[in-house]
């Protein structure tokens, strides 16, 4: 596509003074055009309480409304900054375009995220406040979770840091890991995939709060399964934990098979199931599931070939419980009518494990069916489990007392 005939980025003015864009040809409503509308310096709108010696009046003072603490962080095409909103007096993350990527294809996909988000509401989904033009470019404004990105999260476990391994037990990262993936059925529903599920675009908060980040690939489904449009941008990238864009969409450590291949006609809601499932693997595990490689090519060739090692392998080399091991492994299949078909039937499987309540696939998983089986059994019949603990424990001390006398006979 064309580039944007006026780049918003160029719309720069000095602190203090209002400029507006160049001017372009009149728009005509309904007509297509690549021209962005006139951009002035967000100001705040709120009048403030000030006393003077007639008393108290309102005034509107002339500030920025936005202003920029720092940068949190950058995407394939967007960078985000902490910023104070002068008006509601509260800090918020503030999303642009890159300079360098502004362009019309770029500006579609920014457009389709904030659309997008803006028709997911729900807790574990990033909302968007506001959305504008500035002498800077364009913009939207998001809610800010002060907390840690996942991927910071497993680096700290993996170090051996002692207040996230007690924070952080096995079966705390599988409920952060339910929490995630109930937003991720919530988009779904609404007919929208990620396409860029993995550990840097999670947070999670202070308090606990899991919240799925940066919908930048995100894409709206039709009713043939597959995304409604492809980007049309040059390949990017040359980092396997970084977004890439072009023929293969996401990023090479957690996309799917058919992401990796460029099969955009095939990428629906079970290619972010092997994504979540990725991203369980390494938060369960601390590694990655695939295999260390030097290029990004060698890697997107293992994901789309390379199978991981096996569920009973990985509860011994990494002391990850059997019923999620196996629960990670039904979600990695390269083939994606052999994964969980939808994230709904991902979450029941999550929450038959913790339960005790999953399918028996080896020795240890069924035990623990046996276990959590018996719990349910004291839940339902308190008297009779006491009962039959009680007689269990006497018929033993009865063996041992006639063995102890039959010794000493």
């Amino acid at each position: 596509m064309a580039e944007l005939t006026v780049n918003p980025f160029e719309m720069m003015a000095s602190l203090g003074e209002t400029q507006t864009a160049p001017s372009a040809a009149p728009v005509i409503p309904g007509a297509p055009t690549s021209h962005p509308p006139a951009a002035t310096r967000s100001l705040t709108v709120l009048p403030r309480a000030e006393v003077s010696p007639q008393g108290m009046r309102l005034v509107t003072p002339d500030r920025t409304r936005y202003e920029t603490v720092k940068k949190l962080g950058e995407g394939a095409f967007g960078e985000v900054s902490l910023v104070n909103d002068n008006d509601i007096e509260r800090r918020v993350a503030v999303k642009r375009i890159k300079r360098d990527m502004v362009d019309e294809d770029t500006l579609i996909r920014f457009v389709g995220e904030v659309q997008a988000v803006g028709r997911l509401e729900h807790p574990g989904i990033i909302p968007i406040h506001d959305v504008g033009l500035d002498e800077n470019g364009y913009f939207f404004v998001m809610k800010y979770v002060d907390g840690d990105t996942l991927e910071s999260v497993i680096a700290k476990l993996r170090s051996g840091d002692a207040s996230y391994r007690s924070r952080y037990s096995m079966e705390a990262r599988a409920q952060l890991f339910l929490q995630l993936c109930r937003a991720v059925q919530f988009a779904h529903s609404k007919g929208i995939i990620h396409r860029d599920i993995k550990p840097a675009n999670v947070m999670v908060g202070a308090f606990g709060e899991v919240v799925l980040m940066d919908w930048g690939l995100a894409k709206k489904i039709s009713d043939t399964g597959a995304p409604e449009e492809v980007y049309n941008k040059k390949p990017t990238g040359q980092d396997a934990f970084g977004t890439m864009l072009g023929h293969a969409l996401g990023t090479p450590a957690y996309m799917a098979p058919e992401q990796a291949r460029g099969e955009h006609d095939r990428t629906d809601g079970r290619s972010d199931i092997y994504s979540l499932c990725a991203l369980f693997y390494e938060l369960l595990a601390l590694h990655h599931y695939l295999p260390a490689t030097k290029a990004v090519s060698e890697l997107l060739e293992a994901v789309k070939t390379k199978e991981p090692i096996g569920p009973i392998a990985m509860h011994h080399k990494y002391q990850v419980p059997p019923e999620f091991a196996w629960l990670v492994h039904g979600g990695l299949a390269k083939d994606p009518a052999k994964r969980y078909q939808s994230v709904g039937e991902l979450c029941a499987r999550i929450q038959m494990a913790m339960e005790g309540k999953g399918p028996v696939q080896c020795p240890c998983t069924g035990l623990k069916r046996a276990n959590g089986a018996w719990s349910d059994f004291i839940d339902a019949h308190p008297i009779v489990a006491i009962a039959a603990a009680v007689f269990g424990v006497v018929f033993m001390l009865a063996g041992v007392v006639a063995t102890v006398y039959a010794i000493t006979r």
